[in-house]
């Protein structure tokens, strides 16, 4: 019999060493340094008989904002099995056993960055897109941007100069956009100009820090590449700034960046067709607790109610009937098993209507959803709104 449990000590150098070979770096067999029982507790493993690990992941716990408020999520990285063991089960062992686990430890949302979409959709993970890489050169900035009247460099160590405060409230409406602990803002942090390129300033206006902007330089054919690796602002003229200084480095030749919800590079840019994209940001979602995951959702303007009828193959407290209720200003959601169905769906496509990945509408047509009374289509379409998201953190 296999089993999955929480890493111990003695487990992490066969996992840095399947690590190794599932993702293709060479490494040597030094024994890791013991880790503390809350990163072993995170650590996820399948072992067979005689203790050898066979497959791992690391269940990662993030809080993230979603419609205005904040939520627990659990991002699920570091996947491997064994190619010797592959096909035998031993992730789905791991989820079947962990998504009811995470489920009550009060995770609400869940999140990855998969190998492969149809693999993940097999335990309830839909498709997400959280954004697109684009680029385009210094020399398309427009030239009429608002500037900032103090730019201050930022260095690891020292005072942050207002960027955890301009990042609170840039991420305040931003769906799946992490809250960063003091370890996180020391990662994204480090770094200096001088020693590897690395570039941290935060832009005022009035005396007030109104942006900043994190990024990387690098040598390219013809100049340097400026990889913007992480921005925030508080208003429009905070996004100007950043660009209008960025126009001024006459060391840049090209700029690229990660365009997630509130920012269109082509309207800091001469022309819309200057702005090249090079392929989305894509990851995959999943709802781990169904009632509460839709008690975050807006209330409809509209008064009235309707019934979600639910199947998750891995969590049965999700399974079930959960009628939602809004009286044009608040919402509620209460489980009525008894009630009759307007809507049914898989966990995936729970899912779909919760992320805002489709209007009601299309979701139906789909076949993603489906949609048993017709006279409440209305009431659907206003609670499950499409909504763009802005996961911001790799894991």
């Amino acid at each position: 019999m296999h089993e999955v449990r929480s890493f111990e000590n003695k487990d992490l150098l066969a996992y840095k060493r399947l690590s190794s070979i599932c993702f293709t770096y060479p490494t040597d067999d030094e024994i890791p340094g013991e880790l503390p029982p809350e990163l072993l507790r995170i650590r996820r493993g399948v072992f067979d008989e005689k203790g050898d690990l066979l497959s791992a992941m690391i269940e990662i716990p993030y809080e993230v904002r979603f419609c205005g408020q904040t939520v627990k999520m659990v991002g699920i990285g570091g996947v491997v099995t064994d190619p010797v063991a592959r096909g035998g089960g031993a992730i789905r062992a791991i989820f079947e056993t962990d998504l009811p686990r995470q489920y009550q430890q009060g995770y609400v949302l869940g999140a990855l960055y998969p190998f492969s979409f149809r693999f993940y959709g097999k335990f309830g993970y839909i498709w997400t897109r959280f954004g697109r890489n684009m680029s385009f050169s210094r020399e398309a900035i427009r030239s009429d941007l608002c500037r900032a009247e103090e730019i201050v460099r930022v260095l690891p160590g020292e005072d942050d100069q207002g960027m955890a405060e301009i990042y609170r409230v840039y991420i305040e409406n931003k769906n799946l956009a992490v809250l960063r602990s003091d370890v996180m803002w020391k990662e994204r942090r480090s770094g200096t100009p001088w020693g590897n390129m690395k570039h941290a300033y935060v832009l005022r206006i009035g005396g007030k820090p109104v942006a900043y902007w994190i990024g990387k330089h690098e040598k390219g054919d013809s100049g340097a590449i400026l990889t913007m690796q992480d921005m925030a602002w508080t208003c429009q003229t905070g996004l100007e700034a950043i660009f209008a200084m960025i126009r001024t480095m006459n060391e840049v030749a090209e700029i690229r960046v990660q365009a997630r919800s509130g920012f269109e590079p082509a309207l800091i840019c001469n022309e819309a067709w200057d702005v090249a994209t090079h392929e989305d940001i894509q990851g995959m979602t999943r709802v781990i607790n169904a009632e509460r995951a839709l008690a975050l959702l807006p209330a409809p303007v509209l008064s009235g109610k309707l019934t979600i009828e639910v199947t998750d193959e891995q969590i049965a407290e999700n399974c079930g009937k959960f009628t939602v209720s809004s009286d044009g200003c608040s919402l509620t959601v209460v489980r009525n098993d008894h009630a009759q169905s307007d809507i049914r769906c898989d966990i995936c496509g729970l899912t779909a209507l919760v992320m805002g990945r489709h209007s009601f509408v299309d979701a139906a047509e789909m076949n993603v959803v489906e949609l048993l009374n017709a006279e409440k289509t209305p009431m659907a379409e206003l609670l499950f709104a499409q909504r763009k998201l802005h996961l911001n953190w790799s894991f």
